[in-house]
């Protein structure tokens, strides 16, 4: 009771004894220390910070404003504590806030959409090296959202997925957390004696739009910048484990096609860390019946769409093995941010041909560093079927870093398939500066296949100025006309491509608005027969709102010259030179909200006829376990001579009864090509990184011209940490 009314005191008085506090200077102010206590007890992670054992630990209260009032004291109190012993890393937090019954929390999944809800998390820069760390968020139903980082957040490796036990707790006075870090799943340099690392702590206020942080950083910085990180002093006599982890898998399907057929099999994954900074990942008749369905697009252009990997093997320390057009988390240093136009290697052309899974033998990966050099190898072989042969693949790559966050490197991709007497073969060099504020990206490949010889070369040069008000980039790309990356990704060849932009965003602590950002660019590609292939002019202006919400507009002025007819789903579009223009839309509702209205539009000519698409979905939350999306995405362009309707439908249905039991069901129409895809999973994480898998998945086509293609799938892993 006693607490209870003091706490109600100090909740009442916090924020008025910050007003008269000035904001700190983000650039200049020191990086904290914290100093860490051996635990003199047992700690029960049970999610309430109330053993006498925290008491003994430093208690870090001193947080301070990122965004929206970049500087200033927070408006609710923080107190983290670290401790630790021979087996584990203890972090707890209280998290005290003057409206508990505001908390927002998004979801119950892993790898949560932190944006959207309350945090709390931790970063941890083991080797204290500036530059390579961990990052762990929690929110306060005990969701986890992990991630491993590079070269100073410049890469990221999303997929990693990190040990930790957390427990959380709603009270009256806020939430709180407590967290066990498993050292023998952490990398670091055993020692005997006491040793430093790098950390920092975030959390997240949502409905203030607060991100509060121990060690400062600026608006356009993130957790995830490991240099900015404060320092956990006195790590005394602990060791690393052995940091094997071996993950067997059995599973039991059905799959109906042609025929229906029965399969049971086992598999196993193994990762073992050589050296503190080094792993090797192996994999044996490896599985992904678990993986998400790819998402139907539209496409209404005369190029291929990029299709972004999902599966977990690959996503892993993938950002080691980036060579192309690669923007990382960085602001417009392209004509578009979400798609991609070359990729030297892409992961999904390994157990894939034409939309047809192969199966995969199995493969190892090591990837890690070596001094101070990132370094990547990959062998995989997918067998054979009736109409493909059995393939090997190998991908080397190497990355030295200098300064803080620049790096020259090289990779070597090579494709062998049974029978062929030459390989294919894609290799490149990359040479990247972060200096201050000036960027410089550029990279030369070159690609060997047996069936085209010459003209195989692609090279590209960005430079960018990034700092609070501005975004300012060019670069020239050249590709030619049988560059062929065999187990890339490329949209055009034999092409010149010039882009150059200009944007600045102004940042508000108060009002409606969180960011603007008017821009505008031009992008042209010159054919290297000589003439100009395209052109597009756009002026655009993002718009963040305090709520969450997004709105993205532009206008664009397009020019295309068609030396060769083709076609948009049976529609021609003739030889000729198109002038035309369009309006382009794109708004994202605030997603902490019961109902989430999303929407995009484009309206305007088209080549010789016009283009109408709209683009809405609903998100309807009950609580942060049971949601429902709706989707629709209308497609008109009308030609003189024919109109091409490509609409797509989806309803997706999520019940997540805890962040143990996870459920989702997915339905998608492809209006286009009258094709049904439906895809069911229910996720029960047994133990950390175990699960058990129900899965079902079918592609029907509704024309009636295949059958049915689907797929029953039951599997289970369980990792065993040695």
């Amino acid at each position: 009771m006693i607490r209870r009314y003091f706490l109600q005191i100090l909740l009442f008085t916090y924020p008025i004894l910050l007003g008269n506090e000035s904001a700190i200077d983000l650039k200049t102010f020191p990086r904290p220390t914290m100093n860490a206590v051996k635990s003199p007890g047992e700690i029960l992670i049970d999610g309430h910070v109330n053993e006498s054992a925290w008491m003994a630990a430093d208690s870090i209260t001193e947080f301070y404003q990122s965004q929206p009032n970049p500087g200033y004291l927070p408006t609710e109190r923080t107190v983290v504590r670290v401790l630790y012993d021979k087996d584990f890393l203890y972090v707890s937090a209280i998290l005290y806030d003057s409206e508990p019954d505001k908390i927002i929390i998004e979801s119950l999944e892993q790898d949560f959409d932190s944006q959207s809800s309350d945090a709390f998390a931790i970063m941890l820069d083991t080797f204290n090296d500036d530059k390579s760390g961990y990052a762990f968020l929690f929110n306060p139903a005990g969701a986890i959202k992990d991630m491993y980082i590079n070269n100073d957040g410049t890469s990221l490796n999303r997929a990693w997925e990190g040990i930790v036990y957390p427990k959380t707790s709603i009270h009256d006075y806020g939430w709180e957390i407590e967290l066990a870090f498993p050292l023998t799943s952490l990398r670091f340099n055993p020692s005997d004696g006491e040793q430093d690392w790098g950390i920092n702590f975030l959390r997240r206020v949502r409905r203030k739009r607060e991100d509060l942080y121990w060690s400062p950083i600026e608006p356009f910085e993130k957790l995830i910048s490991v240099s900015k990180g404060g320092t956990l002093k006195g790590l005394r006599d602990i060791q690393p484990g052995r940091n094997l982890q071996v993950k067997p898998f059995g599973m039991g399907n059905r799959i109906s096609a042609e025929e229906k057929t029965n399969n049971t099999d086992v598999g196993l994954d193994i990762k073992y860390s050589i050296t503190p900074s080094l792993t090797l990942d192996a994999t044996y008749n490896t599985d992904f019946s678990q993986v998400d369905a790819d998402e139907e697009r539209v496409n209404l252009t005369r190029f291929p769409l990029f299709f972004p990997e999902k599966r977990d093997f690959f996503m892993e320390n993938a950002s080691l093995f980036e060579f192309g057009d690669i923007s990382n988390y960085l602001y417009r240093m392209g004509p578009s941010r979400y798609s991609r136009s070359f990729t030297m290697f892409h992961s999904r052309r390994i157990g894939l041909e034409d939309g047809q899974q192969i199966p995969i033998t199995g493969g190892a990966r090591l990837s890690g560093k070596v001094g101070n050099f990132d370094v990547g190898y990959l062998n995989m072989t997918a067998e054979g079927t009736e109409n493909v042969p059995r393939t090997q693949y190998n991908v080397s790559r190497i990355r030295g870093n200098f300064l803080k966050k620049s790096n020259i490197g090289a990779i070597l991709v090579n494709r062998n398939s049974n029978g062929e007497d030459r390989d294919h073969r894609s290799m490149g060099v990359d040479l990247n500066f972060n200096i201050n504020k000036l960027l410089i990206y550029s990279y030369i490949a070159q690609t060997e296949n047996p069936d085209a010889d010459g003209d195989n070369l692609a090279g590209r040069v960005v430079m960018a100025w990034r700092d609070n008000k501005w975004d300012l980039a060019a670069y020239y790309k050249k590709v030619g006309a049988n560059f062929t990356p065999s187990v890339g990704f490329i949209q055009r060849t034999n092409v010149g491509e010039t882009f150059v932009t200009a944007g600045m965003h102004k940042r508000y602590s108060s009002g409606p608005f969180l960011s603007v950002n008017p821009y505008v660019f031009i992008n042209q590609f010159d054919n290297l027969d000589g003439y100009l292939e395209s052109r597009a002019v756009k002026a655009g202006l993002d718009v963040q709102f305090m709520s969450g919400a997004m709105l993205f507009s532009s206008v664009t002025r397009t020019e295309e010259i068609i030396k060769t007819p083709f076609t948009l789903y049976g529609a021609e579009v003739p030889a000729d030179h198109y002038s035309f223009n369009n309006v382009s839309l794109y708004y994202r509702g605030d997603r902490t909200k019961f109902i989430t209205i999303n929407g995009n539009a484009n309206f305007g000519s088209y080549f010789h006829g016009t283009r109408n698409s709209v683009g809405i979905s609903a998100t309807i939350k009950r609580g942060y376990r049971f949601s429902v999306d709706f989707g629709l995405n209308k497609n008109v362009v009308k030609f003189p001579d024919a109109t091409v309707n490509a609409d797509i439908y989806t309803l997706k249905i999520k019940y997540n009864h805890s962040v143990k039991l996870l459920n989702k069901l997915y339905f998608q129409y492809n209006a286009a090509d009258e094709k049904l895809v439906s895809n069911f999973r229910m996720n029960i994480i047994h133990a950390p990184l175990s699960d058990l898998f129900l899965v079902f998945s079918n592609i029907s086509d509704l024309k009636g011209d295949e059958k049915d293609n689907g797929m029953i799938a039951l599997k289970f892993t369980k990792l065993f940490a040695l």
